[in-house]
């Protein structure tokens, strides 16, 4: 008996600026998984679904979202004459 061969999957091609943009999350990922403490990093690790993972997902989007927003504006994201900084 043989066995059935995988059927092959086409690998993905990315523009340049979704790639960048990819990198960029991995690059603010490590960031910010790093600044956290031990217990973190490991629940994190640990439960991808918990409730550490999901903050830290969204402050990584928060974060890449403010250096996109830099590049498009010349600015800093946080330079607005409001009060709200995050």
């Amino acid at each position: 008996m043989t066995a059935q061969k995988k059927k092959k999957t086409k690998k993905l091609k990315l523009d340049k600026e979704t790639l960048r943009i990819a990198q960029l999350y991995e690059k603010a990922w490590h960031e910010l998984y790093y600044k956290h403490n031990k217990f973190i990093q490991s629940e994190i690790v640990k439960e991808p679904d918990g409730r550490h993972a999901n903050a830290h997902a969204h402050d990584v989007a928060k974060l890449v979202e403010a250096w996109l927003y830099d590049e498009e504006n010349g600015g800093s994201f946080n330079d607005s004459p409001n009060d709200w900084k995050d």
